[in-house]
């Protein structure tokens, strides 16, 4: 018998997923499954199919070993992506290993040489080690749901293996933790570049969002998803949804506590005249309603012609954490802002090495921010 799964969508529509599973001598041969719009239409698409493999066996001989890396990552996006959408680094990394030669690879035939083979070449393109790690971090994820999910009896020991000797060998590693802090200078062009374009209702106000961005320690999609009707402006919180998280951002809600330097930053991206106007124009009711992607090319391109370099976006992030401790903040404190959920993921982004930075930082200020109407 066929299984049916059914799970609700982001938009509150219903993906019904049937399975057919064959045992033979009570190991499963053959694993198969489709996702539907309609739980009809997934059950008599598993009635037909099962019929059909009890009428010609031979189609279902075929080992579900026999399927190349790059098809068995296709389906586990396919399937992922029916439940919760991937984080973007993720998703961009299986596409790109999706690409690479050993997605040519049958999954059953993948063995440590190959393997090693395949990460001392993408050394030798000049791709780093950390990056590099992330391709036998997200095949083994993918081998080991292919295992669970779909039945399939593969081997981890190939994946095992070869990691230990790339460790050994120094092929991959952990990336450095940045410490990257913004200089005086540094803010001063990046605040006298974002007010001299000014901004109109189509373009971002990134004065605004770059202090928002330090004051807040939000990452870049969490600030451009922030909705006013989750700011609670008397208990002095907003509602973040969606925080990144290893065990899954659908749902990770939490509330952020507004520090004093923040509000007047919020209120002034409130009561700006051209954000106001697109909000009601879009019906949006976000406080910078803005495509996050769209802040990211700003960032990069005005960082570019700044001649900043090594400067992203997420460092302002490391930034605000990093003021919040120069100020004295607990630790416990830090994290009502920053919303990490413990110290030892929080420690990466607070640097404390440049202590004048208390003393000497640019802040913002609300009467620099021109707004003609």
């Amino acid at each position: 018998m066929a299984t049916i799964v059914s799970r609700k969508q982001k938009d509150g529509t219903l993906r019904h997923t049937a399975t057919i599973r064959l045992k033979r001598n009570g190991e499963v041969f053959h694993c198969e499954s489709r996702t539907f719009h309609k739980k009809a239409v997934a059950k008599a698409w598993a009635l037909e199919r099962e019929q059909a493999l009890r009428e010609n066996p031979a189609a279902a001989t075929r080992p579900s070993t026999a399927l190349p890396i790059g098809k068995m990552i296709d389906r586990y996006i396919e399937e992922k992506q029916t439940v919760e959408p991937l984080g973007r680094t993720k998703l961009q990394h299986l596409l790109l290993l999706r690409r690479l030669p050993i997605a040519e690879c049958l999954a059953s035939e993948l063995d440590a040489p190959r393997l090693i083979s395949h990460i001392r070449s993408r050394r030798v393109s000049g791709t780093g080690p950390s990056t590099v790690l992330n391709d036998l971090i997200w095949l083994r994820v993918v081998y080991r749901y292919a295992r669970a999910a779909w039945g399939i009896p593969l081997s981890m020991e190939a994946i095992g293996d070869a990691t230990e000797l790339c460790r050994a060998e120094r092929l991959v590693a952990r990336s450095r933790k940045r410490k990257r802090r913004l200089k005086r200078e540094e803010i001063e062009k990046i605040c006298e570049r974002f007010l001299s374009l000014g901004h109109r209702k189509s373009s971002p106000p990134m004065y605004l969002i770059f202090w928002f961005a330090i004051y807040s320690c939000r990452r870049q999609s969490e600030i451009m998803s922030m909705r006013l009707s989750d700011y609670d402006q008397d208990r002095g919180i907003w509602l973040v949804r969606n925080i990144k998280n290893p065990g899954g951002s659908q749902g990770n809600d939490q509330w952020m506590h507004i520090t004093d330097a923040l509000q007047p930053v919020i209120k002034a991206a409130i009561e700006d005249a051209d954000l106001v106007a697109r909000r009601k124009m879009m019906q949006d009711d976000r406080l910078f309603p803005f495509d996050p992607k769209t802040i990211g090319t700003y960032w990069t391109r005005h960082m570019q012609i700044l001649g900043i370099e090594d400067l992203h976006f997420h460092d302002l992030r490391h930034e605000g954490c990093s003021r919040l401790a120069e100020d004295g903040l607990s630790i416990p404190d830090i994290q009502h802002v920053s919303l990490h959920e413990s110290w030892s993921s929080l420690q990466i982004y607070v640097n404390r090495d440049i202590r004048s930075q208390s003393v000497t930082r640019a802040e913002f200020d609300r009467t620099l921010f021109s707004n003609p109407t």
